[in-house]
């Protein structure tokens, strides 16, 4: 395990300077769009702003019933309706996005995918740094860390994984927890890919996200309507390099569900899985401390 450590904090140095320039770059990116806009397309600032600081602010399940009423109200097309169903925040102005929402839809654009490159190069140079703690460097957990908000950059980071997938957050009024952010993002990215995963032959996946607080715990559950996990399987789900994949070999190697349960066990929490013909649901229950 020492050896290993030095391996894995050998390859955090070297990948360490390619994530800072990239983490580096995406700030100066939106600094000069930012600028750029500000210039010559003020009136478009406003939509590249909701972009860039919201991302995508509804679930995909939101989405398609809010597209399915703006498509009736205002005869947009579907794919525009879908869009602007994604983009309008809850409280904004319709009619301002309306008047000119081919340009008002292509900023907000611009702003999510800086938005989402941002979380990306972010969440890159956190992990790089958390995987020196193998080499022996010190690792913090002194943040006051919103679960919601860390579940919320979880999916957006798997953006491309869960297209296609209906995701439904039911979210509760969480307190914050004492920890890094970073490893409660590691912990979501494998369990809701896990999931994606699941569902690669169901015809109609979904994945079904809630947050509440329960005697004491902060409890997460991420459910999906893949198929069953036997009994068997069920049993090493947990253990390192165990992978029902072909060959045990794929990215990831099988150590996804290990390094959850590891990450969960070390804030004194504790994960299980259960698992039906109908449903799917991965369980973390957090202390919630004083």
């Amino acid at each position: 395990m020492t050896t290993l450590g030095q391996l894995a904090a050998g390859i955090a140095h070297e990948l360490n300077n390619a994530v800072g320039v990239i983490d580096s770059k995406a700030q100066r990116l939106q600094d000069t769009l930012s600028s750029w806009l500000a210039t010559y397309q003020p009136d478009a600032q406003p939509f590249f702003d909701v972009g860039l600081s919201q991302g995508q602010g509804v679930s995909s399940s939101e989405a398609r019933s809010r597209g399915r009423t703006f498509e009736k109200q205002h005869g947009l097309s579907s794919n525009k309706a879908r869009l602007l169903a994604r983009a309008l925040p809850q409280d904004a102005d319709i009619n301002v996005w309306l008047a000119d929402l081919d340009n008002a839809l292509h900023f907000w654009e611009q702003g999510r995918e800086l938005h989402d490159l941002q979380i990306a190069a972010q969440h890159a140079v956190s992990i790089v740094r958390s995987v020196k703690q193998l080499g022996g460097a010190d690792h913090e957990r002194n943040e006051h860390v919103d679960i919601n908000d860390t579940l919320q950059k979880s999916l957006s980071l798997l953006q491309g994984a869960i297209r296609g997938v209906t995701v439904t957050q039911t979210f509760g009024d969480l307190p914050l927890l004492v920890g890094s952010s970073t490893e409660f993002a590691q912990i979501w990215v494998n369990l809701i890919k896990n999931a994606t995963e699941a569902l690669a032959d169901t015809p109609s996946p979904n994945i079904d996200i809630y947050t509440f607080t329960s005697k004491g715990w902060l409890i997460v559950t991420i459910a999906n309507n893949g198929p069953v996990i036997e009994e068997s399987v069920r049993r090493k789900i947990f253990q390192p390099n165990f992978t029902t994949r072909k060959g045990g070999l794929s990215f990831g190697l099988g150590l996804g569900l290990s390094i959850v349960q590891r990450l969960v066990n070390e804030y004194n929490g504790s994960i299980a899985v259960k698992s039906d013909a109908d449903i799917t649901t991965f369980r973390v229950r957090l202390p919630l401390g004083e």
